[in-house]
């Protein structure tokens, strides 16, 4: 999932590499026809090209843009910053990352999406203390971890098949009034290890769709 954006709104859909590049195309399409047509690229022109470029994981053209921002005089907001993050985050670049991180928590320029990122990018590398650290920041800024956050938090530990501290994460973001969607559920089940463990959570996730009224798929 991309954990760059705040929200609830689940998993995103998975795209070809072929579908990336043409994402990359068209954004560059738009933004070059924007100067030839004399018109100076806007902060969301280059946000959304910064977007496209970091969900390809070209970090390279992502600088490029980021420098493109400041020479036209326009300073990046949380969503540019988080796009950069993320595309850190995404190549494995977790020293950039934090770098990026610090100054973004230095200057209030952070939000929800931008610990979504941090916690994602941890836990895939299996730094889960690191991970734990991230989503600690949340509260302590005064923020609260959404349905994005809770679910890659719990795929760190799904991945390494720890079936009951995905449970204990399960019910700590139903405690904290976050309801689970249908990336939640694939990742509890993800964490099974045996047919008893996916009946488990099986019904968990009935019990869950009976209270919230919330459809999950697995």
């Amino acid at each position: 999932m991309d954990s760059s954006n705040a929200g609830c709104s689940g998993e995103v859909p998975s795209l070809t590499a072929m579908e990336f590049l043409l994402m990359d195309a068209e954004a560059e399409a738009v933004f070059e026809s924007l100067k030839r047509q004399g018109m100076a690229p806007t902060m969301k022109s280059h946000m959304l090209l910064l977007a496209a470029h970091a969900r390809s994981g070209n970090v390279a053209r992502c600088e490029e843009v980021m420098a493109q921002l400041h020479k036209s005089g326009l300073a990046p907001d949380t969503f540019a910053l988080n796009a950069m993050l993320n595309a850190y985050g995404r190549a494995g670049r977790l020293d950039d990352m934090e770098r990026l991180l610090a100054a973004m928590e230095r200057r209030g320029t952070r939000d929800v999406g931008t610990y979504n990122v941090a916690v994602n990018a941890y836990g895939r590398a299996g730094y889960l203390e690191r991970m734990e650290a991230a989503f600690a920041s949340l509260g302590r800024r005064g923020l609260a971890a959404d349905v994005v956050t809770w679910t890659s938090r719990m795929g760190a530990y799904a991945r390494k098949k720890e079936y009951r501290r995905c449970l204990e994460i399960f019910e700590e973001m139903v405690d904290a009034g976050c309801y689970p969607d249908a990336g939640t559920a694939k990742v509890l089940v993800a964490a099974c290890s045996d047919e008893r463990q996916v009946e488990q959570v099986t019904a968990i996730v009935r019990s869950m769709h009976k209270e919230a009224k919330t459809l999950f798929t697995i």
